[in-house]
């Protein structure tokens, strides 16, 4: 058999896309564009909501540790104020953002008296693409009965980090 003959058995050659192909391209494109931000922000807001119970539950157990004082050691604190603040701001470890805490005893160290622990996260997942409360800044507070009030806590209170939303804690009262 010659080469005419088993090109022509092989049947007709092919010479590009189709016409079908072009249409699911153009069809991608114009599902894409409602796909992707939707896709974008449910990751967006999933990140944002990780963030807000992280916050949570952070500041409910830095409070808890810190009115039984059961507090463990944190890097570069000394202090029992320092030291509910760091434990605080480790146990938030937010996965988007950085974490400022504050913590209050409003009247004084004494047994029955209130311990209050505030923080907050600048979420970098809220990166624009869909608007999210607050311009993405998470916010916790909670307050507990002091337990344990000897031996007599060291450092001084209130023990702040400096608030990034520029309300100056004024929500943390």
């Amino acid at each position: 058999m010659g080469e005419p003959a088993r090109r022509a058995a092989r049947g007709p050659a092919r010479r590009g896309p189709s016409a079908s192909e072009g249409a699911s391209a153009v069809e991608f494109a114009l599902v894409a564009v409602f796909v992707f931000p939707l896709l974008f922000g449910m990751i967006q807001y999933g990140l944002l909501f990780n963030d807000y119970l992280q916050v949570r539950q952070g500041v409910r157990q830095g409070a808890r540790t810190g009115v039984v004082q059961t507090v463990p050691a944190c890097t570069g604190a000394t202090t029992t104020a320092a030291l509910i603040k760091c434990y605080t701001k480790d146990q938030v470890a937010p996965v988007t953002g950085t974490i400022a805490a504050r913590v209050v005893t409003p009247s004084g160290w004494t047994k029955g008296k209130p311990l209050l622990v505030c923080a907050i996260v600048k979420s970098v997942a809220a990166g624009g693409l869909v608007p999210v409360p607050n311009g993405g800044y998470v916010r916790a507070k909670t307050q507990m009965a002091i337990e344990v009030d000897t031996p007599a806590p060291t450092g001084t209170f209130p023990a702040t980090d400096t608030d990034p939303s520029g309300d100056g804690w004024s929500w943390c009262t």
